[in-house]
């Protein structure tokens, strides 16, 4: 009985891929809309948790509040309404700090790599600024925690009527630690 108990556990450990044993997967990507979702009564946007390293709906109470979304800024011009992407922490604590903005990939790929600390001086806001191609960003989560992210790419698309919304495709590194210095 205590081998089908130890198997049966085993098999459990290796079906949720020992998430729970390694923590959260410190580096990946992501993709955040600025496009509002239509739930049962309200409007929600998908976001992003490092923690789970799992996309969730904000607001919406039956999922955990998600480390950033995509807000976006509306514009209203002479072809309608669009969007410019741009970063908010649901949890209102902490937030981003613009470190870098470049002409190419390369430089800024160069810059995100050799960025190995959040230094101390960063002054941390809940909504960035306009997001923008080639950007690195670092944000301390609610939780005390740093990412930096590589803005990779950035595409607006048409929505309902005359109204856009755009997709920032971001690049990151966590450290779930609470320590300011960044994983190779």
């Amino acid at each position: 009985m205590k081998t089908r108990i130890v198997m049966l556990t085993v098999l459990v450990l290796f079906a949720s891929g020992c998430k729970f044993l390694r923590g959260p997967d410190r580096k990946g990507d992501f993709r955040l809309s600025s496009e509002g979702e239509l739930g049962e009564s309200t409007y929600y946007w998908i976001g992003y948790s490092y923690e789970e390293s799992e996309y969730y709906r904000y607001p919406f109470e039956k999922d955990p509040l998600p480390d950033l979304i995509n807000l976006g800024y509306r514009v209203i011009g002479g072809d309608g309404q669009s969007t410019l992407p741009g970063f908010n922490t649901p949890g209102s604590t902490n937030g981003f700090a613009l470190v870098g903005e470049f002409e190419s990939m390369g430089d800024a790929r160069d810059f995100f790599d050799g960025y190995r600390e959040a230094v101390s001086d960063l002054q941390y806001e809940v909504d960035s600024d306009t997001v923008e191609l080639y950007q690195v960003w670092v944000q301390k989560t609610s939780l005390g925690n740093y990412a930096k992210l590589l803005v990779t790419d950035i595409e607006t698309f048409d929505g309902e009527g005359t109204t856009k919304y755009n997709e920032v495709v971001c690049e990151y590194i966590y450290q779930p630690n609470g320590s300011r210095e960044f994983p190779k």
